[in-house]
């Protein structure tokens, strides 16, 4: 979900939402975490996010919940998007420490929209990378989303999660990125696949935004 507070309550939506998450979102079912834009035409925006849902999730009887939100926190709503649902896939994300679940302190989100005919070129790219990342002991975390409803189904996501902007790519090696890139995929490969990744998008589709953690409106942080 994405909301945008009216003008002068951004105080008060935060304070609203914050009491609401400590409420109905104790549990790993309905555990939620919270971000604000701070780059881009959304700055200021927030995206609410629930992670890990089963199907079976779908099922819970949230109906009380809904009511308290949109009594007690919708009243400081300028602009809701409303909800949209998106499947990670395995095959493009690169967790560097999967024992740590606490949230990232920043995400980059790069949303990407994809040329029909161009689904494999990205996504062979992207899987690519992230093998690459593997190899190389990049710190920072790539989880690669695919929209399953509220949108284009041709909508990709990249979010990349760091908590310092100091971040590394991992240890100083001798080869670059583009030599174990070659080395896992073939002789030229590294350039052969960038063209075609970049053949597979739309003219408008790539777009690059930065994102916050807001603590106190995120399960198992508020204060």
């Amino acid at each position: 979900w994405q909301y945008t507070a009216k003008d002068g309550m951004v105080q008060k939506f935060e304070e609203a939402a914050a009491k609401k998450t400590a409420m109905f979102n104790k549990t790993p079912e309905t555990a939620i975490i919270t971000y604000r834009f701070v780059t881009g035409s959304r700055t200021g925006t927030y995206e609410r996010v629930e992670s890990g849902k089963s199907p079976s999730d779908y099922n819970l009887d949230r109906s009380a919940e809904g009511k308290y939100w949109q009594e007690n926190v919708g009243k400081y709503i300028a602009k809701d998007n409303g909800q949209t649902r998106w499947q990670r896939l395995s095959n493009g994300s690169y967790n560097p420490n999967p024992e740590n679940t606490t949230p990232a302190t920043y995400v980059q989100k790069i949303t990407y929209n994809v040329k029909a005919d161009g689904i494999l070129h990205f996504r062979r790219y992207l899987y690519r990378m992230a093998k690459v990342a593997e190899k190389r002991g990049w710190d920072a975390g790539r989880s690669l989303f695919r929209l399953v409803s509220g949108g284009n189904r041709n909508q990709f996501i990249l979010a990349i999660t760091f908590n310092d902007y100091k971040r590394n790519e991992g240890p100083e090696m001798e080869t670059s990125t583009e030599d174990d890139y070659d080395e896992l995929f073939g002789w030229g490969t590294r350039r052969e696949d960038q063209k075609n990744f970049d053949a597979s998008l739309e003219y408008w589709g790539e777009e690059v935004e930065t994102l916050k953690l807001v603590p106190s409106m995120s399960t198992g942080m508020m204060k």
